[in-house]
């Protein structure tokens, strides 16, 4: 399988376009069950669905993928490669169309995340399975200085995107608009799947009240956008899933109940990553 540079694809479209994935653990401790959940993000036109596959999680993934109409992108955990072999293992089984990869940790040595790296796409190649891998905190990725260095010297990496983490580590911007926009243009080039979440730079999860964070996060959704959409095929599809955490990810006031509803959010960021995408196209074309 050579490193694919769209992941997703339908051929039965006439034009690249967004779709929307539904996070499994964004939908712990909600308000309705997670099957209930799951059934309205059917209704409303979500098609993916990204779950972590641990082993308590398989036989009830296995029904949901049989009663709806979701497609599955496998989700892991590994601090060495060979933790990951079970998670590629799982995704095949359930039929996954890619891997989201949560890879090494935090205190890698350049030369070994490299390594690892090379050995993750092994496996990849392996199962015939492709993979992203996600930016996030306590990972290989952490930060975006080490991520700009690996897309550098493996520009064949994929990313899923989730900006927030980015953002909670450098305050923001880390102190230098010029380095944080350089570090990450490569990234931005490398997206196929994006975790939407608001960070306001100080908190991982805000609520979109936070005016001046969503308008700074939706801008690099929509830079992203565009760099997907600038050389985009007809049969490509970009994945934005609204990924918004259960405590302590979410927030709990003093009598230990969420600040904010992550299904009304949910749909607020939904709302947001069409207007990116709206202004992603028409840049495009412009």
């Amino acid at each position: 399988m050579a490193h694919q540079r769209y992941l997703f694809r339908n051929a039965n479209q006439a034009s690249p376009r967004l779709a929307f994935a539904q996070s499994y653990w964004a939908l712990q401790e909600r308000e309705q069950s997670i099957e209930e959940s799951l059934e309205r993000a059917c209704a409303s036109g979500f098609e993916y669905l990204e779950a972590g596959l641990r082993d308590e999680r398989m036989a009830p993934l296995r029904s949901i993928l049989k009663r709806m109409p979701l497609t599955l992108i496998a989700q892991g955990w590994a601090s060495t490669v060979q933790e990951a072999t079970v998670f590629f293992q799982r995704a095949v089984e359930l039929g996954a169309v890619a891997m989201n990869l949560h890879l090494g940790h935090a205190y890698l040595k350049d030369e070994d995340a490299l390594r690892m790296v090379d050995e993750a796409y092994a496996l990849s190649e392996r199962f015939n399975l492709p993979l992203v891998l996600e930016t996030h905190r306590g990972r290989l990725t952490q930060d975006l200085h080490r991520t700009r260095m690996l897309m550098q010297q493996r520009p064949h990496v994929r990313i899923a995107l989730d900006v927030s983490h980015y953002l909670v580590a450098g305050e923001t911007l880390g102190g230098n608009a010029t380095e944080f926009y350089a570090a990450l243009a490569p990234l931005l080039q490398a997206t196929k799947l994006i975790h939407g979440r608001i960070s306001n730079g100080q908190q991982i999860q805000v609520s979109t009240a936070h005016v001046d964070a969503v308008g700074f996060t939706k801008s690099i959704w929509q830079q992203a956008m565009a760099a997907w959409l600038s050389d985009a095929p007809q049969d490509a599809v970009l994945i934005f899933e609204p990924e918004l955490g259960p405590p302590p990810y979410a927030y709990l006031d003093e009598d230990c109940a969420e600040t904010f509803s992550r299904s009304g959010q949910t749909n607020e960021l939904v709302r947001l990553a069409r207007e990116a995408w709206d202004a992603a196209q028409k840049r495009e074309m412009a």
